[in-house]
């Protein structure tokens, strides 16, 4: 209830983009038939696919699992709520976790150890994502100051705007490259280091934060005025962007966000139960590095929905969802959307 209350005090008027036509629609959408994979608990909020063809990722109780053909194991737990997760290349896993920040997990001995928990004096709150650099430099996320993970729905309602993209220097140098960022969320690198991608949920956008060259330390857009709520990225070895989309936006959301805040305040007062609940779909999108949509597969599935993360692994994507103790799997459709 306080993240309800803090969400209170920052509630502004704010113009959502129109939805791009060339961004994909119900129309131009594609299907494919899924395989779901039971996972030991449900939560699995992004995956991680390995070189040999397993998926990693992280369940509501803490747990972080590896999925094979033979069955799933635990790497280790994190005390925590587990969610972005990043391959090192000695074979440690960087995982974001809501409560405890960002960890080290190393999977042959299950330790975990905290790579950072706190910046500028306070607690890491809400570390969402996060890359590392063949430097060593690690980038990361956080989505809010005042969300909780069983509560983000007042920051999307007040359009509250605390995200943060920071950065972790080999020597131990922590800096926020980026503040105020409309629930930071999904990151990756790009091929050649010289930007980052990041999803802002909350903004129907995903943006280039540039690292390189004359534009080095400002923003860009690379997708806006996307259909759905961005969550999780990853870029493929083939050079696409794929974004998760959990749920489609929400008429009711965007038709309040311009007008007074005090509308938005009797928003926060109605009871969750009688808010409008996202539609039941599996929903998945892939860019092109020039910020073209290559792939839009949207489809309905009886125990499946609610995508929060993808990754390719050549031609297969893997699906996770924190509403279902499963991955899902399917086969790289052909392509229908422009190249």
């Amino acid at each position: 209830m306080a993240s309800r209350q803090s969400a209170l005090h920052r509630p502004v008027r704010w113009r959502p983009p129109p939805t791009s036509p060339d961004k994909g629609s119900r129309d131009d959408a594609i299907a494919a038939p899924l395989s779901l994979h039971d996972l030991p608990g449900s939560g699995g909020e992004d995956v991680l696919v390995e070189d040999g063809g397993s998926a990693i990722t992280g369940l509501g109780n803490g747990d972080v699992v590896r999925l094979t053909p033979h069955g799933t194991t635990v790497l280790g737990n994190t005390g925590g709520r587990p969610l972005g997760l990043e391959a090192c290349t000695d074979g440690t896993l960087l995982v974001c976790d809501q409560d405890k920040g960002l960890l080290l997990l190393d999977p042959s001995t299950g330790r975990v150890a905290a790579v950072l928990d706190e910046i500028e004096g306070a607690p890491l709150r809400f570390c969402s994502n996060a890359v590392r650099s063949e430097g060593g430099t690690i980038y990361l996320t956080t989505s809010s100051e005042t969300a909780t993970w069983d509560d983000y729905q007042a920051d999307a309602i007040a359009h509250a705007t605390s995200g943060k993209l920071i950065c972790v220097r080999p020597n131990g140098d922590v800096t926020a490259l980026s503040r105020n960022l409309a629930f930071a969320n999904g990151l990756a690198l790009a091929p050649d280091e010289s930007c980052l991608y990041v999803a802002e949920t909350l903004g129907y956008r995903i943006r280039r934060f540039w690292l390189k060259g004359q534009r080095a330390g400002t923003w860009s857009d690379f997708v806006t005025g996307l259909p759905g709520f961005p969550d999780n990225i990853s870029l493929s070895n083939t050079g696409l962007l794929w974004v998760a989309l959990p749920a489609p936006r929400v008429a009711l959301l965007d038709f309040l966000l311009p007008r007074h805040p005090a509308l938005r305040r009797l928003a926060l007062k109605v009871p969750r139960a009688l808010l409008p609940r996202p539609k039941r779909i599996v929903w998945v999108q892939a860019y092109g590095l020039d910020g073209r949509l290559v792939y839009n597969i949207r489809m309905r599935h009886r125990r499946f929905s609610f995508v929060t993360a993808v990754a390719q692994s050549e031609g297969t994507l893997w699906l996770a969802s924190v509403r279902h103790a499963a991955l899902a799997r399917l086969s790289l459709p052909p392509r229908k959307a422009a190249d």
